[in-house]
């Protein structure tokens, strides 16, 4: 099954760890998971251990128009541009999408 996250909350919520051990499971499970950061999801882009979904398998997208409003400069070789336009193109793509405000 492909798991689509999409994450418009800060990184520094409860959300965090919920999103980590969902997004574990479902990659023990053999599940293909990505991560679509927007909003102030984008702040996941500047928080330390947030590489660790690249290295569990995930790939990892971001909304480069919320990242420079919010001043999000450097971004992290594990994260990949996008736009909110291939976001509404990746949703019909995946099996489940799951939304974390």
């Amino acid at each position: 099954m492909r798991v689509l996250i999409v994450i418009t909350s800060v990184p520094f919520a409860k959300d965090y760890s919920t999103i980590t051990n969902i997004v574990k499971k479902l990659r023990e499970r053999g599940h293909e998971v990505s991560l679509f950061l927007s909003g102030n999801g984008s702040y996941y882009l500047i928080r330390p251990d947030a590489g660790q979904f690249s290295e569990m398998g995930v790939k990892v997208y971001f909304c480069a128009h919320s990242a420079h409003q919010r001043g999000v400069d450097k971004l992290p070789s594990w994260a990949e541009s996008s736009s909110t336009y291939n976001l509404s193109r990746m949703m019909g793509e995946y099996d489940k999408v799951i939304v974390f405000n």
